[in-house]
């Protein structure tokens, strides 16, 4: 290989992402391994290892315009005693990726995309070069179609778990032109992606944003008590017992109540938010109640919480007052002695719902790019040879 190409693409490789990081961007580094081969005139079911890397730019968490670009020395003849006929491959698309559900754990994908791709052809066990012209290396155009799966791992890593088929614009990459139709390549891969910069900072991960957090260094113990304030809280046991306890028989309400509720973390813009809440009383509890506002928004608003056996209450946030700009509400409840408020969430550190756009017309598009570009694939691939 070239090597001002090599230290070229290492400056690309090493700079960029840091440069991307300091900006607080939307892009994305991601490598991938896997195994592929040639599907061509010679047909071959030998798989040999195939690596890619790819760097893409997400405007929008349903959508992304990447680069990737791969490497493999696949299997060209069908030899079964020495198989030693390759073909280094190296093809490099600029992709257009379609997400169907990115705000989820699990998320199908489907890419679709076009580049070209440089070969060269020699045997295995000497590397002597096959020719069929003048030159050693050749080059010419693909188009491609991939698709598979996005599972979480993190806020900022994602595992992915699919494969991918180039069809190139010539019927070179196996020395074989006998045949009318032009070569593939068909790989299967998994690997790792990890985003960089964008979105508001949780150092301790622990799903509450540091503006909202009392200590980033320290995690939520998310178990539905005091979960808004970002640090562990260990009063649940102890405020339950004097709920329940000889201090809850005597004659005086001095025991506020106790709201044990999960935030809502994530919704989609104009649909409803249905709050729920346990709600823990000694004697009689008066309101129980979600204040709630879009990010942008001073003055709160009230929706009162209903229960139909007194302990699980529930309200909704209309889809109105759920806006792309985020949301900030709190419950709150207090009981007719007025003996303190149960809450989870206050005015000054409330529970922060991440709003984002409608996914329906998004996985609409993701459904109609898996359908053609892997609807074309199997035609390709179906294809009856026609032999000269």
């Amino acid at each position: 290989m070239n090597r001002k190409i090599f230290f070229r693409g290492l400056l690309v490789w090493v700079v960029l992402p840091l440069a991307l990081q300091a900006q607080e961007s939307k892009f994305a580094l991601g490598l991938r391994g896997g195994a592929g081969k040639i599907e061509g005139d010679i047909k071959t079911r030998l798989l040999r290892p195939f690596a890619s890397g790819l760097i893409y730019y997400s405007p929008d968490p349903h959508f992304s315009l990447g680069i990737e670009a791969g490497i493999g020395d696949l299997l060209i003849n069908n030899d079964k005693s020495s198989q030693d006929s390759i073909a280094r491959v190296v093809p490099i698309e600029f992709d257009v990726t379609f997400r169907f559900s990115p705000h989820h754990t699990l998320s199908p994908f489907a890419t679709l995309g076009a580049g070209g791709v440089v070969w060269h052809n020699f045997k295995k066990k000497d590397k002597q070069t096959l020719h069929y012209g003048t030159s050693r290396d050749y080059s010419n155009y693909i188009l491609k179609t991939a698709g598979g799966l996005d599972l979480a791992l993190s806020r900022r890593f994602n595992f992915s778990l699919g494969a991918a088929f180039r069809y190139a614009l010539t019927d070179l990459l196996d020395v074989n032109p006998n045949g009318d139709e032009n070569d593939g390549l068909i790989t299967l891969f998994s690997g790792v992606t990890l985003k960089l910069g964008g979105g508001a900072p949780d150092h301790d991960r622990d799903g509450v944003w540091d503006r909202y957090d009392l200590d980033s260094r320290a995690k939520e113990d998310r178990d539905g008590y005091m979960d808004h304030d970002g640090v562990p809280d260990t009063q649940i046991g102890t405020n339950l017992l004097a709920l329940t306890g000889s201090n809850a028989a005597s004659g005086v309400d001095d025991i506020p109540p106790i709201v044990i509720h999960t935030p809502v973390r994530r919704a989609t813009s104009g649909n409803e938010i249905k709050v729920r809440a346990e709600v823990f009383e000694n004697r009689r509890l008066l309101k129980a109640a979600v204040l709630y506002r879009p990010y942008t928004v001073r003055r709160w608003l009230v929706e009162p919480m209903v229960s139909m056996d007194g302990e699980v209450y529930e309200a909704r946030i209309p889809g109105v007052g759920v806006q792309r700009v985020g949301l900030e509400y709190c419950v709150v409840a207090v009981d007719e002695a007025i003996s303190g408020l149960g809450y989870s969430g206050l005015p000054k550190r409330p529970n922060y719902v991440r709003v984002t756009g409608k996914e329906g017309w998004w996985r609409v598009a993701t459904i109609l790019t898996a359908a053609g570009g892997w609807g074309g694939a199997a035609y390709l691939i179906k294809r009856a040879q026609k032999i000269d």
